[in-house]
């Protein structure tokens, strides 16, 4: 309780969550992919840092308090699986793992399409849900290789099952820009629909978001006359 004392409240600590995210997402989960950190641990730090976030947002509603329960037992699982790892386990852990960002990411947009003044945090707050949507599909991803092998063509890596990082968070990325440098490619028609609906999702998200930030600025501006 004395460190969430310690964070910055509200719309504050939507940089520090952008910070994190950055660090874990493009730097701590390549170096897990190739065996310098452990993966679960990894984990474990993210959903603790978000939770931290939510709390300091002000973690209140009907939406935030099943995505802080969501959370928590994501954490359990996670811990669980650090001390008696299983094929099941991971399979259950990375289902939480998707209804907990996906719950987080609508906090998040609440928040972020809020009325009021656009300000550079809630811009921020944007980007962060921009990058926690390439991570839920990034896990959705490997859900369907672990169900369907082969789902995925990955080019000269092993196909097999393997947990969510590097590999598909990367696909996921270039799928959510619309870049597309063809080295990877969904197989499977259940895999080749969630990259289509990924890649549709990035661009709606993009145009809608700027859309709806103009809006809000200009009405709250007008408000103000």
């Amino acid at each position: 309780m004395k460190l969430l004392k310690l964070l910055p409240r509200g719309e504050a600590v939507l940089p520090l969550l952008l910070i994190v995210l950055l660090v874990l997402m493009f730097v701590a989960w390549p170096l897990a992919d190739i065996g310098v950190l452990q993966r679960p641990f990894v984990g474990m730090l993210l959903v603790f840092v978000v939770l931290c976030g939510l709390l300091t947002l002000g973690g209140t509603g009907r939406i935030a308090a099943p995505t802080i329960l969501f959370g928590v037992l994501l954490f359990v699982l996670q811990l669980i699986d650090v001390v008696d790892p299983s094929p099941a386990l991971a399979f259950a852990t990375e289902g939480v793992a998707c209804l907990f960002l996906l719950l987080l990411c609508v906090v998040l947009l609440i928040d972020v399409f809020g009325p009021g003044r656009i300000s550079v945090n809630r811009i921020i707050g944007a980007v962060v849900v921009y990058l926690l949507i390439g991570l839920l599909f990034s896990l959705l991803f490997n859900i369907v290789e672990r169900l369907a092998p082969h789902a995925f063509n990955v080019g000269a890596e092993a196909p097999g099952p393997a947990p969510a990082g590097a590999r598909f968070f990367y696909l996921s990325i270039i799928t959510l820009t619309s870049v597309g440098f063809g080295d990877m490619a969904p197989v499977h028609p259940i895999a080749r629909s969630l990259v289509m609906m990924e890649a549709i999702l990035g661009q709606i998200y993009t145009t809608v978001l700027l859309a709806w930030l103009v809006s809000l600025e200009i009405a709250h501006r007008v408000g103000k006359h």
